[in-house]
């Protein structure tokens, strides 16, 4: 990996450039960050500025991993699924119908489709550190702050996608989660000060937006959710304890948490036993996760269905303006 990048460091002409500008969200670690709730955070940001966004991901979880797919407001014209997209991009879909998604794991005939088809005036490149290829306009690196590098070594010793001095090319660095930051997380977090200015550095977290019926008949706010319960939980994501921890650190009562790992299938047996578990009491799960619990709700009963209800999250970062300002475009 390192003599990757410097070859392309000292070979610009390496990377393919586009004309519209690329910001890429990505991280150094393997295992889920928090990439997609900031693409989406950004997302809202560019549309509010009156920017025409397109997101550019290689669709994790689908089954054509190969093929391009291109997803438009105008071109939906049915219901997409998570072995179609991705369960992160389905979810991405669902929250920003006005964003142009395009799955391609060649990120560079991606980026040129969107440009020739003048799709976006700015490209979200999800999870897109390490693929050099394509020239970004702005690298911005999120940092698990409950993890952080782990003991520091390289895949598939350690949680590393490549060294921590990698973190020299980024724009920005975020440390997300950090309302459950490690113990030692600022005597680790200082390694990366060698690498990256002060001010360039920034710390988030998740908010919950609201809580919806899987079924989208009912919403609740979080208010009205500690009312309820006691809860069951159920996620498949790369860190599940965060999910957990945070549900009962902002009120509600769990009776059970049920982990997956991450982009978990679920099955019309994982539907029953989970029934089962709940004995009555509501489920609450990710949107991430929604989709997938969809596909398998019919097997547990129409009534646990309606007791399923999906966490959404925003996300919230300290100094928001100051970290705005650095995107220029």
């Amino acid at each position: 990996m390192a003599g990757r990048n410097l070859a392309y460091d000292l070979l610009p002409g390496l990377s393919k450039t586009v004309s519209i500008p690329i910001i890429c969200v990505g991280n150094i670690t393997s295992g889920g960050t928090g990439k997609t709730p900031m693409v989406a955070f950004l997302a809202r940001h560019f549309q509010s500025r009156g920017l025409r966004v397109a997101v550019l991901s290689r669709g994790y979880g689908r089954k054509n991993k190969q093929a391009q797919v291109i997803v438009t407001a105008a071109s939906a014209t049915k219901a997409l699924t998570p072995d179609e997209i991705g369960d992160e991009a389905l979810m991405l879909r669902q929250q920003l119908p006005e964003v142009t998604l395009v799955l391609d794991a060649d990120r560079v005939r991606g980026a040129t489709a969107i440009v020739e088809n003048d799709l976006a005036d700015i490209i979200l490149m999800d999870d897109g550190f390490q693929h050099r290829k394509l020239r970004r306009d702005f690298n911005l690196i999120i940092i698990d702050s409950q993890r952080l590098f782990g003991n520091h070594q390289a895949l598939p010793a350690g949680p590393l996608r490549e060294s921590i001095s990698s973190l020299k090319r980024a724009d920005a660095v975020i440390f997300n989660k950090f309302d459950q930051r490690h113990p030692d997380f600022y005597t680790q977090a200082a390694a990366i000060l060698n690498h990256i200015a002060p001010h360039r550095l920034f710390c988030a977290g998740y908010r919950y937006k609201n809580f919806t019926q899987l079924s989208g008949i009912q919403e609740k706010t979080l208010d009205e959710m500690k009312k309820c319960g006691p809860f069951c939980a159920v996620a498949g994501l790369a860190n599940n304890d965060y999910f957990f921890t945070q549900l009962k650190t902002s009120g509600l009562k769990l009776a059970e948490s049920v982990p997956f790992k991450d982009h978990h299938v679920y099955t019309r047996k994982n539907l029953i036993k989970l029934k089962e578990l709940c004995q009555g009491r509501p489920l609450v799960t990710t949107a991430k996760d929604a989709d997938k619990l969809r596909l398998q709700a019919a097997a547990a009963g129409e009534n646990f269905m309606r007791n399923i209800w999906i966490a959404n999250i925003e996300v919230e970062i300290d100094n928001e303006g100051r970290f705005l300002e650095l995107l220029h475009y």
